[in-house]
């Protein structure tokens, strides 16, 4: 059983993960203010994150490079699930207004609070949504979360004229997010090291954009300009591969209903970052939003310490 400081100690690593997602937001804006397309940069964060994890691991820690043969579909789940969302969130942010987007896209939590008591309910006994089925507070906690994302996003701002093939989009961003949380739980019950995870599923994602957007169709020639190639490399690092670490590393320890509400602070941390770093305004919608999504993570943080359903999953190091 996790002890409530390492509880605590996970919580606090998927929100910086979150805060780190959010600041490559504003990251990722220089390059596409350059011509970068947005699908372009997602493919390239995941190639960035995968090439430097292996050079690490290869020099560091070689035995970490084998997977185990029991998480070998996780690790295939894992990649896909961190490839589709990253697709399906930017066709949705093409498709309709950003804040709605990210909204639709953070009712993840709710979606595996869902499905966590649907599972209870049943007397199944599952490792990766485990029993337990979630307490008052958590559903409180995703509530406020998610109404809190909406109002820093100004979702409702955005509500006319809506594109369908957008809210389908969205609506795989949120689905695939929370297949991200499962997955990653799932690869540690297996006896993965979250390294291993990472190194694996960025491998899967890779091969994916390879046949979703051939990478001969990059444009290589953009690198040239200083501003792209450190955008890429920041969002690579700093976005991809320090917060899926800290984020998967968790994922040992938490479950994927408390993780993903922990993981809505995203939204306010890019608000705060664009107002920081672009001069863009902040409302007192956004301020309020923001307000809800700091107390209803503190919910969240609050539900996990009272035990609920953690339990730290022993790997081999």
């Amino acid at each position: 059983m996790a002890t409530p400081r390492r509880r605590l100690v996970a919580f606090a690593a998927v929100v910086v993960a979150g805060a780190c997602w959010g600041f490559s937001a504003v990251i990722a804006t220089k390059a596409f203010d350059r011509g970068v397309p947005p699908i372009r940069m997602a493919e390239a964060r995941v190639l960035v994150a995968l090439v430097v994890l292996t050079a690490i691991l290869a020099w560091r820690a070689p035995s970490l490079l084998r997977p185990p043969r029991a998480a070998v579909p996780a690790f295939v789940g894992f990649g896909l699930s961190i490839a589709a969302v990253n697709a399906s969130y930017y066709v949705a942010i093409d498709r309709l207004p950003v804040g709605v987007a990210i909204s639709i896209q953070y009712t993840a939590p709710t979606i595996l609070l869902a499905l966590s008591a649907a599972v209870a309910a049943a007397g199944v006994r599952s490792a990766v949504l485990p029993a337990p089925p979630p307490g008052p507070v958590l559903w409180v906690a995703s509530a406020v979360t998610l109404l809190g994302a909406a109002l820093v996003s100004e979702a409702f701002a955005g509500l006319g004229g809506l594109s369908a093939s957008g809210l389908a989009a969205a609506v795989v961003a949120a689905i695939t997010f929370g297949t991200y949380l499962v997955t990653a739980r799932w690869a540690a019950e297996r006896g993965a090291h979250p390294a291993t995870t990472l190194l694996w599923g960025f491998i899967v994602a890779t091969l994916a954009w390879t046949v979703v957007a051939p990478w001969w169709g990059w444009p290589v020639s953009l690198l040239s300009d200083p501003a792209v190639l450190g955008a890429v490399i920041a969002v690579g690092l700093l976005a991809t591969l320090l917060p899926f670490f800290l984020a998967v590393w968790a994922m040992r320890i938490l479950p994927p209903t408390t993780a993903g509400v922990a993981a809505t602070v995203e939204p306010p941390f890019a608000t705060f970052f664009a107002w920081l770093l672009l001069g863009q305004s902040l409302s007192g919608w956004q301020v309020l939003g923001a307000g809800l999504v700091i107390v209803g993570v503190a919910l969240a943080q609050r539900a996990s310490s009272l035990g609920g359903s953690t339990l730290a999953v022993e790997t081999a190091a």
